[in-house]
């Protein structure tokens, strides 16, 4: 007999400060999400929209990040894919002054280079509603990077956590976490 289990992962979800929106924490503000690896990353969205406590739906993009930080691909909102570029192309000249400027000193040659591959041949976008979990290869990723509503720019960082040989059953779901979620539009609480 054939075992169709698949993988379950869980991720650690940080929400990062958001100074324009007076989002600084005393302490951090996560949640641990478990998913599938058939879940797609429209359903991980999902699940992170609710652990944060938001109502108001708006656009989101996730990136897929290599060990150095080193942005791969895009995954966005169905409603804003069009298998366009993941981002727009640098020339030779933006990705130079980028490199001087935010690159830390210690980064490598090969990653400099990679960095400057992907910048100047931008990858395909992906859709999020067609894109699962499992074709990510989370145990090879490095990380990903999460924003939701694109004005108020909420980002997250998502960091693989733990990795289960079992198929979770349903939704998505918040196994741990910390910090209190903020309102989505901190100045209507006023």
């Amino acid at each position: 007999m054939e075992d169709t289990r698949m993988t379950s992962y869980v991720f650690r979800v940080w929400l990062l400060p958001n100074p324009p929106l007076e989002l600084e924490p005393d302490e951090e503000v996560w949640r641990d999400i478990e998913v599938d690896g058939s879940h797609t990353l429209a359903e991980f969205h999902e699940a992170i929209f609710e652990a944060f406590e938001r109502w108001d739906s708006h656009a989101y993009e996730f990136i897929t990040r290599n060990e150095d930080g080193i942005a791969l691909r895009s995954y966005v909102h169905p409603q804003l894919y069009d298998g366009g570029p993941s981002w727009r192309a640098m020339d030779d000249a933006e990705i130079d002054r980028f490199i001087d400027q935010a690159v830390p000193d210690d980064a490598s040659e090969d990653a400099k280079a990679r960095f400057r591959e992907l910048q100047s041949n931008p990858p395909p976008e992906g859709n999020a509603a067609d894109t699962t979990i499992d074709e990510l290869n989370p145990e090879e990723l490095g990380a990903l990077s999460y924003t939701f509503d694109m004005g108020d720019n909420w980002e997250h960082y998502i960091e693989l956590q733990d990795t289960h040989n079992a198929s979770l059953d349903s939704s998505p779901v918040v196994v741990d976490e910390q910090g209190d979620a903020p309102s989505q539009y901190p100045d209507m609480d006023e």
